[in-house]
């Protein structure tokens, strides 16, 4: 041994240990990665078990040359292994109850007691429970799963039974690439559309629905139209009534999350009742089930959110800790909350909610602290302003991938925001939330108990609402499954794992050089001829973007939500389209226009020669084309308003709009992209590969896979998804 370094060191890093053992994170690891493996290998993911033999071998052949006991460790693995299998197991129990609900679609007549009502932009989202349908055939159907009713408004509240005509479609649990989260966790089934809803009489409420159905009622008729909704969202985590627009830019200021219960609205309520027991000097283990019963029954009137189980088990873990002078381990108490949701509902895994929460309390744990101490080397900054800083910037830093990955954008100025923001808030929800439980309690002092709090929200969201926080964000490339690389580098960078300065510093240096170039790679940075990408959701946001280079351009076969549009060219990095071509008629396209210039700056919008379009637009030339004409870098041509031939780099592509018609032969296309099968227009182009948008049919279909890019590097064509 290296005489200059002391006894119980190493060359690589200090002490006995390389990292704590932390037998609750581990399970935790374990149960996940069974989730996770299960939902990309099925059963099959139960092999991953076998690799348990080879760590019993190593662990046996340690015992024979060193002479240790591995007998604790040989039995943690096979621990290990068994919490892995339960997870795997688990998803297929959760998955196969969800799809156990039949398959219903068409027209049919729905009855249904009311469990939770959204806004809409047309209306009400009406979320039914306890439904029955009769198909068109007459035949009665009653399912375990509920339905999500859309609606004009209605007079329906709450625990009200309704009926109404609706069109019916089912929720799968997986589509356009992605884990249908939210159905899945909630037992939502069914999707419904309907002109009108009729109330058929008063059903059974449960005990949450029922307090939460009161504090909506006290809070709509005590406070101003514009703060009932961000009230209501503050204090229950139901952003449904707030306007898109208010609610879109809090999350551009990276401060929405006050609006998904978590760890500022537990710990204050915690803090709060904690604070009442002292006063009232109750013993300390009658605290802990009585701060227990208030926390459950809080979390149970916000619906048991991903967020708000975490932080209930965090502090309860922290209640125990303290009412037995016990040491309080925050990464394995983050773990035990986190191991407690997934096994509440395994599907919470794949929740964005979830993600972000777990991200935010790891990353104050992990790397707050450590943080906090660099800073405070800082002689001019105060301590508690370092410490501030450290909290905020290691939860935005370990949310960032995942932002950019579900949302398409990080703000810039989040950091700055939370910083000034969330101290505001934690005072005024404390407020709120005594006064709204009061007035709930005394609805006839309403008015009273709630303009403070009133008032004082009103000062704090003001400046929310005035400014605008599009600016600052960064957009335009996704981390994928490279976030572990990411995960790992700040994991290293931080003191939970114990290494010396130099070794620390190549590892970190290594992971990072390691991302950015697969990040690269990921993100096509490296050149290309041309890139299309096929972007849909649920069929009727469907859209092309054309890339080569430096031209951006765009194929749509209908008007896009605005809300999907404006999210679509955050991800992409798209702040300005040179071509458009809308495949529908004038009346569309005269319509989706106006829907663009709101995100995105438009050069031209080709139409066909015929077109009867006028020319409304004052920014946007209006372009009429006969026959072929350069388009993105390709050859295009029009045949009819909803079918578009493109060529490009020698590879012929049909583009065409449900039910589009054409009156001449259309030239042979190795792809075919439609909105759904049309075997017309497969007989008429012969392509070598179908793709359509919508679920089923064709060889590929976006549905199923999630965002497409097809990519021309040379005389190679790739096509791969996301899903």
């Amino acid at each position: 041994m290296n005489k200059n370094l002391k006894e119980g060191s190493h060359r690589l890093y200090d002490g006995d240990r390389f990292v704590n053992f932390r037998p609750v994170l581990l399970l935790c690891l374990a149960f996940g990665a069974g989730i996770l493996l299960f939902y990309f290998f099925g059963l099959h993911s139960l092999l991953f078990c076998l690799l348990f033999v080879p760590v019993a071998a190593a662990a046996f052949a340690v015992r024979l040359v060193k002479r240790r006991k591995v007998g604790k460790f040989v039995l943690f693995s096979l621990l290990l292994c068994a919490v892995f299998a339960v997870g795997a197991f688990s998803l297929s129990f959760h998955l196969g109850a969800f799809e156990s609900s039949p398959v219903v679609e068409g027209d049919c007549t729905v009855v249904g007691t009311v469990e939770e009502i959204g806004a809409a932009g047309f209306g009400e989202v009406l979320t039914l429970r306890d439904v029955s349908l009769v198909t068109e055939d007459g035949q009665e159907i009653a399912p375990d799963g509920k339905m999500m009713l859309y609606a004009p408004e209605t007079e329906a509240e709450i625990g009200m039974l309704v009926y109404a005509e609706a069109e019916v479609t089912v929720f799968d649990v997986h589509s356009y690439g992605r884990m249908n989260t939210n159905a899945v966790i909630g037992g939502i089934r069914y999707r419904g559309e309907s002109n009108e809803v009729y109330v058929a009489g008063e059903g059974r409420m449960g005990m949450f629905d029922a307090v939460r159905s009161r504090v909506r009622e006290v809070l709509f008729a005590e406070l101003q139209e514009d703060s009932a909704p961000i009230a209501y969202a503050m204090l229950l985590g139901d952003s449904g009534y707030m306007e898109e627009d208010v609610l879109q830019n809090f999350r551009y200021g990276g401060i929405a999350h006050i609006f998904a219960v978590s760890g500022l609205h537990i710990g204050i309520v915690y803090g709060i009742v904690a604070f009442v027991l002292r006063k009232l000097y109750v013993n300390r283990w009658v605290r802990v089930p009585v701060v227990a019963l208030v926390l459950v029954f809080y979390a149970g009137i916000c619906g048991f959110s991903p967020s708000a189980v975490r932080a209930l088990v965090m502090c309860l873990t922290l209640s125990v800790a303290e009412a037995g002078g016990w040491a309080y381990d925050k990464l394995n108490s983050v773990s035990l909350a986190a191991f407690a949701v997934m096994i509440l509902h395994p599907v919470y895994l794949f929740s964005v909610g979830f993600q972000l929460s777990v991200a935010a309390a790891a990353g104050i744990i992990v790397l707050g602290g450590h943080l906090s101490r660099l800073l405070a080397r800082i002689r001019f900054l105060p301590k508690r302003l370092s410490s501030a800083v450290a909290v905020c910037f290691s939860a935005q830093l370990c949310t960032f991938p995942i932002l950019l990955d579900c949302f398409g954008y990080a703000s810039v100025l989040g950091l700055v925001l939370n910083l000034l923001f969330i101290p505001l808030i934690g005072m005024v929800y404390s407020v709120l939330f005594v006064c709204t439980v009061l007035a709930a309690v005394m609805p006839f002092a309403g008015g009273v108990l709630l303009f403070l709090p009133e008032c004082m929200l009103g000062a704090v969201v003001a400046p929310v609402l005035m400014l605008e926080f599009k600016v600052l964000l960064i957009s335009g490339f996704s981390f994928g499954g490279l976030a572990f690389l990411f995960y790992g580098a700040v994991y290293a960078f931080s003191d939970k794992i114990n290494l010396r300065p130099l070794p620390r510093a190549v590892l970190v240096f290594f992971l990072l050089a390691v991302l950015v170039v697969c990040m690269l790679v990921r993100n096509n940075a490296f050149g290309y001829g041309h890139r299309l990408s096929l972007h849909s959701y649920y069929g009727e946001n469907n859209v092309l973007l054309l890339r080569s280079e430096g031209e951006c351009c765009m194929i749509a076969t209908g008007v896009p939500d605005r809300d999907y549009l404006e999210r679509l060219f955050l991800q992409e990095g798209v702040d300005g389209l040179d071509a458009v071509i809308i495949l529908s008629d004038a009346g569309a396209a005269n319509a989706a226009v106006p829907v663009l210039l709101q995100y995105v700056e438009v050069d031209a919008l080709y139409v066909p020669s015929d077109s009867i379009l006028q020319d409304p637009f004052r920014t946007v030339e209006l372009v009429r084309q006969d026959g072929f004409f350069s388009f993105g870098g390709a050859d295009a041509r029009f045949y009819g308003e909803e079918i578009l031939y493109l060529n490009i780099e020698g590879t012929g592509l049909v583009v065409a709009a449900e039910g589009a018609e054409f009156t001449e032969p259309l030239p042979h296309a190795r792809f075919l992209i439609t909105d759904t099968e049309d075997e017309l227009l497969r007989i008429a182009c012969m392509p070598e590969r179908e793709i359509v948008f919508r679920k089923g049919g064709g060889n590929i279909s976006v549905y199923d896979t999630g965002d497409l890019q097809i990519l021309w590097r040379g005389d190679i064509i790739s096509v791969t998804g996301t899903g």
